[in-house]
């Protein structure tokens, strides 16, 4: 949905919408797995667009320790103000100052909604996802699943470079 500015200069858009799983693009290892409702207000105020409201979806991602499929839910409430990107866009560089870390930029006329959106997504993603706290992880030398069973693979070989290191900590 492309938020018009000279639309919104008329009258507020409302953003109740529901995206299926497929519609934006999160990028390698990010799957959107149940359909996206928004919920919300689109205004301009003054050169701004102001972008209110709430998003809902459940999104896949590997896990950090075995690499599995891990189901995340997302719920986000949003407050976000858009500025024409000429506010700032000069030939020199140009310092952001602090208050202006929360703007967001749009080029022309407007923003696309799933842009903001998905942005907002990928912001509430945790660092690393573990698919639960007792994973296991993959083997370091064979690279099987421990979570679904045990590969055969010794102790890990230590490198005898670290031996006088590890005298030390005896």
């Amino acid at each position: 949905m492309f938020l018009d500015i000279h639309d919104l200069a008329r009258q507020p858009i409302a953003l109740d919408q529901t995206l299926p799983p497929g519609r934006i693009d999160f990028g390698e290892d990010v799957w959107q797995v149940e359909r996206l409702e928004v919920h919300g207000w689109a205004e301009l105020v003054e050169e701004e667009i102001r972008l209110r409201g709430s998003l809902r979806t459940t999104i896949e991602v590997p896990c950090a320790r075995c690499l599995e499929r891990t189901r995340l839910p997302v719920e986000v409430e949003f407050d976000l103000f858009y500025r024409p990107i000429q506010t700032i866009s000069r030939n020199e560089e140009v310092e952001i100052k602090g208050e202006d870390l929360d703007i967001g930029f749009y080029h022309g006329d407007g923003l696309l909604l799933e842009e903001a959106l998905r942005e907002q997504i990928l912001l509430s993603l945790p660092m690393k996802s573990i698919c639960r706290t007792d994973c296991a992880g993959l083997c370091p030398q064979c690279g099987q699943n421990r979570n679904v069973g045990e590969c055969g693979c010794g102790p890990a070989r230590t490198d005898e470079r670290w031996t006088p290191l590890a005298r030390l900590k005896r």
